[in-house]
């Protein structure tokens, strides 16, 4: 498998863990575009992601096993690892917390000990979370990658946990590593369990006549960094080509945004009167009303700011799911 990709394809290899996953998809095309070749991982076989993913750029691999993880970076050699993989809703995080435990952090130290062991170890990135900061009160913010680590969840703790480990191979000069703290990124394609998604689904519904003109809605009145997928990856990008190893950064839109302001640029996409209805299940009133956020590190190391607006990220959320519900309509 890797000694044919290396003959057919002589472009440096990018290996991406958890390739099938929302994130999976912008990052193969933006790392291809930029000359690199991507080689996809997951643990599933390529369901949403195979027109992405040729068979020669992918394995199914196990994040947890040790064997599988080194069998893959033996044989594709790559020059650099974008480790996706691992568990990233928050509720199910806390529901399996055993299962959370070894994905997130014993499937990052598999990737790290793989690695390690080239005789060349590939440069590794690590795409961590802001949501390792915890609570933040908004008085002391905008968040810097200074503030201390308090994860307020178990997959917070379980992302700072590896981030620890990942900076004990750096410090032990065993591999070239950067960790990326990204916040909240969105875009077509996102899972309907995220915010943005969620809002577009339902409004998406309602327009094809699937639902009711009622959206249901969580706490509304808070706002948060937002940035497009598609800037994110070319974030991700960036810190291969630009940064030196050994560095903790953020990605991420400083200008802070309301979540009703979002519900409401989706309603008008819609072009129908909707009313918005606050569901007791839905509604968990955030302690923290607002967060900012400073990515003038990055910003400063590699030219990178957030480039596609807002509205255009939210019509490409609402066509997306527009489209996707008319095909599960017509099946």
């Amino acid at each position: 498998m890797g000694q044919a990709l290396k003959m057919a394809d002589k472009s440096p290899v990018a290996l991406i863990t958890g390739a099938d996953g929302f994130v999976g998809r912008y990052l193969a095309g933006e790392l291809e575009a930029a000359g690199l070749t991507p080689f996809g991982t997951d643990i599933s076989a390529r369901q949403k992601n195979a027109d992405v993913f040729p068979d020669s750029r992918w394995a199914t691999c196990d994040i947890t096993s040790g064997a599988d993880v080194g069998h893959i970076i033996r044989n594709v050699a790559p020059a650099v690892v974008f480790h996706l993989a691992g568990i990233a809703y928050v509720p199910w995080a806390e529901a399996h917390r055993k299962e959370t435990l070894r994905i997130n952090v014993e499937g990052t130290l598999n990737v790290l000990e793989a690695a390690a062991a080239r005789k060349n170890p590939p440069r590794v990135i690590i795409i961590s979370s802001s949501d390792v900061y915890g609570r933040v009160p908004e008085e002391k913010g905008p968040i810097t990658e200074s503030f201390p680590l308090k994860p307020a969840n178990f997959y917070a703790g379980t992302k700072a946990a590896a981030e620890g480990i990942a900076w004990s191979f750096f410090e032990r000069g065993e591999i070239p590593l950067t960790i990326l703290r990204p916040f909240n990124h969105i875009g077509p394609g996102q899972a309907p369990t995220f915010v943005t998604s969620d809002f577009a689904r339902q409004i998406a519904g309602i327009t094809l006549s699937l639902a009711g003109p009622q959206v249901h809605v969580g706490d509304i009145d808070v706002c948060r960094s937002f940035t497009d997928v598609r800037d994110m990856v070319r974030g991700y990008r960036l810190a291969y080509e630009k940064l030196a190893p050994g560095g903790i950064y953020h990605l991420a839109n400083e200008t802070p945004i309301s979540i009703r302001s979002i519900l409401e640029e989706f309603i008008r996409l819609s072009g129908r009167e909707i009313e918005i209805v606050r569901d007791p299940e839905r509604f968990r009133k955030a302690d923290i009303r607002t967060v900012a956020v400073d990515a003038g590190k990055f910003r400063r190391a590699t030219g990178w700011a957030p480039a596609v607006p807002l509205e255009q990220t939210l019509k490409d959320i609402f066509e997306d799911w527009r489209r996707r519900l008319e095909k599960e309509a017509e099946k």
